[in-house]
């Protein structure tokens, strides 16, 4: 009985320590970027950084064209534009962090209905 207890003490230790690390992989910074967190100051791998970029970039677009997205009769011609713009650049930077393998391929059965 208390080596039972001390195996589920241990293990609860260990999964506590596990909680307050970051996830300094090039996905997990990839992912705070894209959600518009800070990154890691812990995580300073160049990986880890470039991802947390790239990911910082592609949100940012996403939030903008979101945005723009609500209203789309209210638009003006620039505002129409920049949508245009973004419809290009997100595939790009998507692509590009597929590539990185930031983001999993793209499901085929998608592409063929559009």
């Amino acid at each position: 009985m208390p080596r039972a207890l001390l195996l589920t003490t241990a293990l609860g230790l260990l999964l506590a320590g596990c909680a307050g690390r970051p996830d300094c992989s090039a996905t997990g910074g990839f992912e705070r970027g894209r959600a518009g967190e800070t990154a890691a100051s812990r995580c300073d791998s160049t990986g880890y950084v470039d991802a947390w970029r790239l990911g910082r970039t592609l949100g940012e677009l996403e939030r903008e064209q979101d945005a723009l997205g609500v209203h789309p009769d209210r638009l003006t011609p620039a505002e129409r534009q920049r949508l245009r713009v973004l419809s290009r650049e997100i595939p790009e930077l998507e692509t590009l962090a597929r590539l990185q393998g930031l983001l999993p391929a793209p499901d085929t059965r998608e592409l063929i209905d559009h």
